[in-house]
């Protein structure tokens, strides 16, 4: 099905741009997911998608609660500080904090643009709503592709949250909702021969301070657990909700990191990657990686390792339950290959976003909204 919308009219007098102005392509149904737009007559350029933007914020918001991700294709975004201006004429608080911990480089020249990951290419990256482990999360995301995967992979897949909530099974869900979820993170101070190597950044990074002071401000405001341990390490625990309401339709939606910050995430998720592109390098990928985490688990324990992720009351999610969320997550996700200049708008109090292994280059930069605090904060306040 390919759904175009009609030609509109500008609105002559006061020069406003319509939706009509580009063309909108849905090619799986109203609910696609992303919904394309394009350029149209040839108006391609970084100042006509600047003032579309501009003039068209309450169809941007539309279809995001049509469709979760609006993908822009074709139109002249060759520079950091391209995707920036554009941004800003659709949401002007944007935010340069970042709590996550995934390693971003600032990109030169712009104040709210970062690499998407410095994470190692080979590495997979869960889907994942972001920062959905802290109590306070950003509407929205917005990534670009400024420079083409040249290889296989490398994808940004996105996966409908809603649908992974709906098709999952009661039985599972249920426990998740009841129960809610635990998140444990361990940052070394130093690294060691028996450090975790998901243990990406070290709290510094994270807090971009080495005052002690601050950071546990900063976590009591968050409400919190957290102790030093030792060589200077942080242990942070965390209980979260697992469900959260959209904050404008109201449906349910899966809203939590389990699936990224359970032990199993990385060899688990290197054997998918293996079975859809038949790399063997990834299935031995996967093999060692089961060893290392095993290894870890028998000599630290799963509360010490890098991240790791158990129900709220603190009892472990069983592997059936987590190889089965992992099912509904890869049953639903959607593989765009980029190409140089794409950018794409996502809900995020919707639709999650990945990152699929890749080698060669690539350079994918990232923006995203101030946080807002999810519903369930907002109901302790």
């Amino acid at each position: 099905l390919l759904n175009t919308a009609p030609g509109l009219v500008n609105s002559g007098a006061c020069g406003m741009m319509s939706a009509g102005d580009v063309c909108v392509v849905s090619e799986d149904g109203p609910e696609s997911l992303p919904l394309i737009v394009r350029p149209k007559d040839g108006n391609s350029s970084v100042e006509f998608i600047k003032r579309w933007v501009s003039d068209n914020k309450d169809w941007i918001d539309e279809k995001l609660l049509e469709h979760g991700a609006i993908l822009f294709e074709g139109f002249e975004v060759n520079e950091g500080v391209d995707i920036e201006e554009i941004l800003l004429q659709y949401w002007p608080d944007l935010c340069e904090q970042y709590r996550g911990v995934s390693p971003r480089k600032r990109i030169p020249g712009t104040k709210y643009v970062f690499s998407a990951s410095e994470i190692a290419p080979s590495f997979p990256i869960p889907q994942h709503l972001e920062l959905s482990f802290l109590p306070a999360t950003p509407r929205r995301i917005f990534f670009c592709c400024l420079e083409a995967p040249t290889s296989s992979g490398g994808e940004t897949c996105l996966c409908d949250f809603k649908k992974v909530y709906d098709q999952l099974d009661p039985g599972v869900r249920s426990q998740f909702e009841e129960k809610g979820v635990l998140y444990i993170r361990n940052y070394n101070g130093q690294k060691t021969l028996l450090t975790d190597p998901t243990m990406l950044k070290g709290w510094q990074d994270i807090f971009e301070t080495t005052d002690k002071s601050v950071v546990e401000e900063e976590l009591r405001k968050n409400k919190s657990d957290f102790k030093w341990t030792k060589k200077n390490g942080l242990k942070i625990m965390n209980r979260e909700s697992a469900v959260e309401p959209h904050p404008v339709t109201g449906n349910k939606i899966w809203f939590n990191h389990t699936q990224v910050f359970h032990w199993s995430m990385i060899p688990d998720e290197l054997y998918r990657v293996y079975k859809r592109m038949g790399h063997l390098q990834y299935l031995l990928l996967s093999w060692v990686s089961w060893l290392l985490k095993w290894f870890l688990l028998a000599f630290v324990g799963g509360a010490n390792v890098g991240f790791h992720t158990c129900f709220g009351d603190g009892s472990e999610i069983p592997e059936a339950s987590m190889k089965h969320l992992r099912d509904v997550l890869w049953r639903n996700m959607v593989f765009n290959r980029w190409k140089k200049s794409d950018f794409v708008f996502i809900d995020n109090f919707r639709v999650s976003h990945g990152r699929q292994p890749f080698t060669g280059k690539r350079k994918i930069v990232v923006s995203w909204s101030k946080p807002c605090l999810k519903q369930s904060h907002q109901q302790k306040i």
